[in-house]
């Protein structure tokens, strides 16, 4: 587009020149030398602001080429973030998924664990009154053995004496 534009102010420069060069040739008056003069002033004049309206607008066509640019590279920075971003969400998503699934199996091992508890302390409490049981049993015992010890042994026929001869039976 640029190209265009300067062939363009080239063509029209030139076309300008052959006219002044055509008229002052032509062998035309003195005030047809001024007017020949003063267009070909005009036409320099409008050539050099053509000139800086084009170095005006290649120049804004550069800054649009640098801005673009920088949008282009912002732009594939943000779609490497939304990326990387998407593969996180994703394995954010596949962890949570792991996790419900260990905390489910954890929870249907604790109400296992639950019931096995309860279980075992009733089992204990049984066995603890069992041994309350024993222990009373023994602690029985040990005032029976206390209160025979405390008894005078007989001598051993001493037993027998009052049981008829031939054993309590006979």
């Amino acid at each position: 587009m640029t190209e265009r534009l300067r062939t363009a102010a080239s063509e029209k420069r030139g076309a300008l020149v052959l006219a002044v060069v055509l008229l002052v040739s032509a062998g035309c008056g003195d005030s047809d030398l001024e007017k020949a003069q003063q267009d070909a002033r005009e036409a320099k004049a409008a050539v050099k602001k053509l000139e800086l309206s084009l170095a005006k607008a290649m120049q804004e066509i550069a800054d649009q080429r640098a801005e673009l640019t920088v949008v282009r590279e912002t732009r594939d920075e943000l779609q490497r973030q939304v990326d990387q971003l998407a593969q996180e969400r994703d394995n954010a998503a596949a962890l949570a998924q792991q996790a419900e699934q260990v905390i489910t199996h954890l929870s249907s091992r604790a109400e296992g664990q639950v019931g096995a508890t309860a279980a075992l302390r009733k089992q204990v409490e049984d066995l603890k009154a069992v041994i309350a049981d024993q222990q009373a049993l023994i602690e029985e015992l040990q005032k029976g053995e206390a209160v025979e010890s405390l008894v005078p042994s007989q001598p051993e026929g001493a037993d027998d004496a009052n049981e008829p001869e031939g054993g309590p039976d006979a």
